[in-house]
């Protein structure tokens, strides 16, 4: 019988990619990433309207944290002892504000709408990683960020009739999640993937529980199915996320968050019947091809992938 463990499938799909580039093999897992947290997206609404996103939060990254217990337990003796303890505490910090404000947007506006704003994480992310961790950015993805961004202000418009005050939700989401992917990769040659994600798990469970606690609402049994759901589609996703920002470099990463605005798009149209307009199609072509042009540069690096041991 197949071993479904969503962990062992997360390692032998890191391990399928060992053939590739590092920089080609951490964006598709990226891709996949964006997937399952497009799925979840969906779940939120089904129940955003009566379960607090604080509350979300805390089920979330508690389950989270037992469906990993295996893991974590057969690399305790690495687990228990962080190297660097003060970047997985920035690391919880950050995530909580992200996870906060994404969900938060993705009741509040529109699924193309919050997921276009938080693409400004890309440029956030790519300075970041050139200023702090003095990646090298060349012109060709400088430039490829750039159209990238150009193809979200088409869609948004914010010169126009003006930005939804709740927009701004979303934007400080996408500060926060890019100080995520820049405190990870700081901290990515000292621990391994399953160190980081227990001390940020427990970070954000120690940050979120008072307010999730202040403010609880019992789920029904539907709620809580989709709460289950959500869980283990965000334990598969934050393991991809993890696994390709420490293998592939920031900077070129960044630009594939565009294709979450192509997903988001899909399901809006399909599942709420959100009909994109034309400067939505415009903008999602000059994305789709920033994001294209991304993974064929990865292709080129000369190096190969070097999976972790994860016994």
């Amino acid at each position: 019988m197949a071993d479904l463990h969503p962990m062992r499938a997360m390692t032998g799909l890191q391990a399928a990619f060992a053939g590739m580039s590092p920089n080609l093999a951490a964006s598709w897992l990226m891709i996949l990433a964006f997937l399952t947290f497009s799925a979840m997206a969906v779940m939120v609404r089904q129940i955003g309207g009566n379960i607090p996103v604080v509350e979300m939060i805390l089920v979330r990254q508690s389950m989270a944290m037992v469906f990993m217990l295996p893991v974590f337990w057969r690399c305790w003796s690495e687990v228990r002892r962080p190297k660097r303890v003060m970047l997985h505490a920035m690391r919880g910090a950050t995530a909580v504000g992200a996870m906060t404000c994404g969900l938060s947007a993705i009741m509040l506006i529109p699924l193309a709408d919050a997921t276009a704003i938080q693409m400004a994480e890309v440029l956030f992310a790519t300075g970041l990683a050139a200023v702090l961790l003095g990646e090298r950015v060349g012109w060709r993805r400088w430039l490829a960020t750039a159209i990238g961004f150009v193809g979200v202000a088409v869609m948004v418009r914010p010169f126009g009739a003006g930005v939804d005050p709740h927009a701004w939700v979303a934007l400080l989401g996408a500060v926060f999640g890019a100080g995520n992917m820049v405190i990870l990769r700081v901290g990515a040659a000292h621990d391994r993937i399953e160190t980081v994600l227990f001390w940020q798990g427990l970070v954000v469970l120690a940050l979120i529980l008072p307010f999730a606690l202040w403010v609880w609402v019992t789920p029904s049994f539907r709620e809580a199915v989709i709460l289950l759901g959500m869980s283990l589609i965000f334990t598969i996703g934050m393991w991809l996320i993890t696994s390709a920002l420490r293998m592939g470099e920031t900077s070129a990463l960044a630009p594939l968050h565009y294709l979450r605005l192509i997903m988001m798009g899909v399901i809006g149209w399909l599942v709420y019947s959100e009909t994109p307009s034309v400067t939505t199609v415009i903008g999602a072509t000059l994305v789709l091809g920033a994001a294209t042009y991304t993974l064929q540069r990865n292709a080129r690096a000369g190096r190969t992938v070097i999976v972790q041991d994860q016994s």
